[in-house]
C-alpha cells in the first residue's frame, strides 16, 4: 500500500481527527492491513483565515516545510487537514512531487454523486471568502447557501473559541440559528467545511444533515493507498 503523509498542526485535534478518521476507513482486521500514515504536526504553520485576510504571514513557507518533511520521510500522497490551507494549492502544487488529494475536490464530488443540488457551507470566515467551495461546487452545477458576515462570526467563534479554544461547555445556541436561518434558504444539506466542526458538532451535540469533509478526504486517501474502504459515501440521500 501507498503510505500517506498528512499535513497537520491546523489544529492538532483536527489532524487527531483526520487520522481517526482514515482508520475507521478502512476495512481491516490486523494491524498490517492497515495504511502507513505519516503526520507533520506543524503547529508552526500560521493562521489561514488571517492570511488571507491580509492580517497575518502566509502559511505557504511551513505549508511548504511539512510536505517536504513527509516527502523526505516516504510519502507517496499527502493530504491536508485544513479546509482554509487549500487556498494556497496553487503556490504548494508545483513544489511538490507526490500527488495531493484535495480534500475541496473530493468533497464537491461526493455532493455530485450524491445527487444535491443545493447545501449550505459551514467554515471559517477564511474559507467562505477564499471561493474554493464556491468554485469547485459550481463545477457540477451545485448551488450552495453561504453565510452571511454575522452567521460567519458565529462559525469562527464555534472553532476558535470552542474546539481550538477546548471549551467542552460552549454555547452553541447561536450556531444552531445559523443552521436553521440557513435551511430555510434553500441548504438540504450542511457541508462541514472546518475540520473543527466535525468534532464540533459531536462534541455539543449538534444533529443535521451534515457532510463531514474530514471523513470524505479519509475515504478518498484509503482509496488511493490501495486499502479497502469501509464505508460507501457516494451514495443519494434516502427520499
Amino acid at each position: 500500500m501507498k503510505t500517506i503523509g498528512i499535513i497537520g498542526g491546523m489544529g492538532p485535534l483536527a489532524t487527531a481527527d483526520l487520522f481517526r478518521k482514515i482508520i475507521l476507513c478502512t476495512a481491516a482486521q490486523a494491524d498490517q492491513e492497515h495504511i502507513p500514515i505519516l503526520i507533520d504536526n506543524n503547529t508552526a504553520i500560521p493562521d489561514r483565515t488571517a492570511a488571507i485576510r491580509g492580517e497575518g504571514p502566509s502559511p505557504v513557507p511551513e505549508l511548504l516545510r511539512s510536505a517536504r518533511r513527509l516527502m523526505q520521510g516516504g510519502a507517496d500522497v499527502l493530504i491536508m487537514g485544513c479546509n482554509t490551507a487549500h487556498y494556497f494549492l496553487p503556490a504548494l502544487l508545483p513544489q511538490l512531487t507526490v500527488p495531493f488529494l484535495s480534500m475541496i475536490d473530493a468533497t464537491a464530488q461526493h455532493c455530485a454523486a450524491r445527487g444535491l443540488s443545493c447545501v449550505g457551507l459551514l467554515a471559517s470566515a477564511g474559507t467562505c471568502a477564499s471561493g474554493i467551495y464556491q468554485k469547485a461546487l459550481a463545477r457540477y452545477g451545485i448551488r450552495l447557501v453561504e453565510p452571511d458576515l454575522q452567521q460567519q462570526q458565529v462559525l469562527q467563534d464555534v472553532i476558535y473559541y470552542g474546539v481550538k479554544a477546548g471549551d467542552t461547555a460552549y454555547d452553541v445556541r447561536p450556531f444552531r440559528q445559523v443552521l436553521q436561518a440557513m435551511r430555510a434558504a434553500g441548504a438540504g444539506q450542511f457541508i462541514l467545511g472546518c475540520t473543527e466542526l466535525p468534532i464540533a458538532v459531536q462534541r455539543y451535540g449538534v444533529e443535521e444533515s451534515f457532510i463531514d469533509a474530514t471523513e470524505v478526504l479519509a475515504a478518498a486517501a484509503v482509496s488511493f493507498a490501495g486499502a479497502r474502504c469501509a464505508v460507501t459515501l457516494d451514495r443519494k440521500p434516502a427520499a
